[in-house]
């Protein structure tokens, strides 16, 4: 079917009208495909060339069930689910809101996988059409990398969380923690963690560290478990900084014998 899916001779149904149902919905008819929905539970089920399913996990296999007499191809947006009920997945590496425009998929990751050679062209297809950039996650390492993208988004607005209640107490907003944290998010981009960790636990100043956790309150758990990832972190910078030194060291040693 890869060599037929051009835009506007492939026709789409998007079952599903959550965030993401709704936003890729938008986007692929933005990209000129014929685009039916997104379909809410109640809604006809239509005859299409592929049909993308965008509902919760646990739902995927009776949907695709009762999909399969009505399209070629059956994919699904889940990021974590096997691909047991469907032809192809596209999990769009982003976070939604429902109210994005098209161009929110343009340059952003997208985990595909296909049963097939022809699935996986079509799931490749639509995820250039859409201006990401795709890249395969097959079902064994499905879990591991789901669980990446919570550690990216969901677990990073816990630590936002914790650091906006605690900054409440001392008159912050979150407006006033937003450029810190955008800093450290390109900091983080650019070089990678442990180059750019800073702070008190990266400083080995234990008598900040210890008011800090005595400020935290009823987050000293979380506290807790942070500052250990991060000591650890914080050690492979350290070593990896004295291995850079003594490759120079050993470099300017060999320069001094052959001077």
């Amino acid at each position: 079917m890869n060599d037929t899916l051009s835009p506007r001779d492939t026709t789409i149904a998007v079952i599903g009208a959550g965030r993401l149902g709704v936003v890729l919905a938008t986007a692929l008819r933005a990209a000129d495909f014929v685009v039916i929905g997104p379909l809410r539970r109640d809604d006809r089920l239509p005859d299409a060339d592929v049909s993308v399913l965008c509902v919760p996990d646990a739902a995927i296999p009776a949907v695709a069930f009762a999909v399969r007499p009505h399209s070629t191809l059956i994919g699904h947006v889940s990021g974590a689910t096997p691909l047991t009920d469907v032809d192809f997945s596209i999990h769009p590496l982003q976070t939604f809101t429902g109210d994005e425009t098209p161009d929110v998929f343009r340059g952003i990751g997208a985990a595909i996988d296909g049963r097939s050679a022809d699935a996986l062209a079509v799931a490749e297809a639509l995820a250039r059409a859409l201006g990401a950039r795709p890249f395969r996650v097959d079902d064994e390492h499905r879990a591991g990398y789901h669980a990446s993208a919570s550690f990216a988004s969901n677990f990073v607005l816990t630590v936002l969380d914790a650091a906006e209640r605690l900054g409440a107490t001392a008159g912050l907003e979150r407006a006033h923690l937003a450029p810190l944290v955008r800093r450290t998010v390109d900091n983080w981009a650019a070089s990678g963690t442990a180059a750019v960790l800073t702070g008190p636990i990266a400083r080995g100043d234990h008598d900040t560290v210890a008011r800090q956790r005595a400020a935290s309150g009823d987050l000293q758990p979380l506290f807790d478990a942070l500052a250990a990832a991060t000591r650890d972190i914080a050690s492979r910078g350290a070593a990896s900084r004295g291995a850079g030194e003594r490759s120079v060291g050993a470099t300017d040693t060999t320069g001094k014998d052959d001077a």
